[in-house]
């Protein structure tokens, strides 16, 4: 697997910093802790990893022989080029996304979320971070652009989770997270696990198709997502393939606001999980706009596929904000 964007998150590696010495490092393709001192090997990516814990201060003893001392930080990275080089630190520019920094690398580590422009946030009310995790012949552009489109959304970051599965840290840098699938997630059970740890500590989930594609297969998202209900569908086999549109909805409910057009020919054809309140249906009399309280929260669920194998239009984007501005009490 690649990262997304050759992009690995300092937050990753806080796992492999457990105390000091020289030559404390990591391998980033394996992740693995290296001898001392590290072996560099042509062209190979090392660093040092670091908690962000002023407590913690790292040694590293370059080819030279002199010391490189690292403190109140999370990570420092490297590229070797030869056995026992010199070190310049760090050799990548971060870059900082929601508060969170990141590093460019040439390879390995864990696929981090891909950024988009910044637009203007609206003045007054929630600003939401939304996140698309997607296992997708390719990136779903359109519906980023059209949760981008709404007010008061800061960003709208893109995770292949065909490559990789974001961690609850990465979670938790988002204030809506909206998966969907037209392939296999990579690990379906762990990322419903994340995603239900993340919805217990009050993020916010908006589940869209084909992640409803089940039972205990791997285009949905499974785990404990599952187990401990937060799924607002029963999970279905099931496939809708003909046009549709909005059909019978509840136009006060917030999560209908300014809800006009919502156009798609992929859906799931699902049932309303136990407890879960159907807001819309589409034209052909099917579910398609549910949420299910499941302990202090709730989750989220829309039948549509949105990626680029669909032909979409309308007010999606709307549905996942309205979802964050209902849920978050804006």
């Amino acid at each position: 697997m690649t990262s997304q964007g050759n992009e690995t998150n300092m937050a990753l590696w806080t796992q492999v910093a457990t105390g000091s010495g020289t030559g404390a490092g990591v391998d980033l393709p394996t992740h693995v802790t290296l001898s001392n001192p590290i072996p560099l090997n042509a062209g190979t990516l090392y660093g040092i990893a670091m908690v962000a814990d002023p407590a913690i201060t790292l040694h590293y003893t370059n080819g030279n022989g002199s010391n490189q001392n690292y403190s109140n930080a999370n990570v420092a990275l490297f590229l070797g080029s030869a056995t026992n080089v010199p070190f310049t630190a760090p050799v990548f520019s971060p870059r900082v996304w929601n508060g969170t920094v990141y590093y460019d690398v040439g390879g390995g580590g864990t696929p981090s979320p891909t950024p988009t422009a910044t637009p203007t946030a609206t003045a007054g009310g929630c600003q939401f971070h939304v996140l698309i995790v997607y296992a997708d012949t390719s990136a779903p552009t359109q519906f980023q652009s059209e949760i981008l489109a709404e007010p008061n959304v800061v960003s709208c970051d893109l995770f292949d989770a065909q490559a990789g599965t974001p961690t609850l840290g990465q979670l938790q840098a988002y204030q809506i997270v909206v998966p969907y699938s037209n392939f296999p997630f990579l690990n379906a059970d762990t990322l419903g696990n994340n995603l239900a740890d993340y919805v217990d500590g009050g993020g916010i989930v908006v589940q869209y198709g084909f992640s409803h594609y089940g039972p205990g297969q791997p285009y949905g998202v499974n785990g404990r997502w599952i187990t401990g209900n937060y799924n607002p569908y029963n999970y279905s086999t099931n496939l809708e393939f003909n046009s549709f549109g909005l059909g019978t909805h509840n136009a006060a409910h917030p999560l209908m606001a300014g809800v006009t057009t919502l156009n798609s020919n992929f859906a799931n054809i699902v049932t309303l999980a136990a407890g879960a309140t159907q807001v819309a249906a589409n034209t052909l009399g099917e579910s398609l706009v549910a949420f299910r309280p499941v302990g202090a929260h709730t989750t989220v669920g829309v039948i549509v596929y949105v990626g680029t194998d669909s032909t979409q239009s309308g007010d999606w984007g709307k549905v996942v904000v309205n979802a964050g501005r209902w849920l978050a009490n804006c």
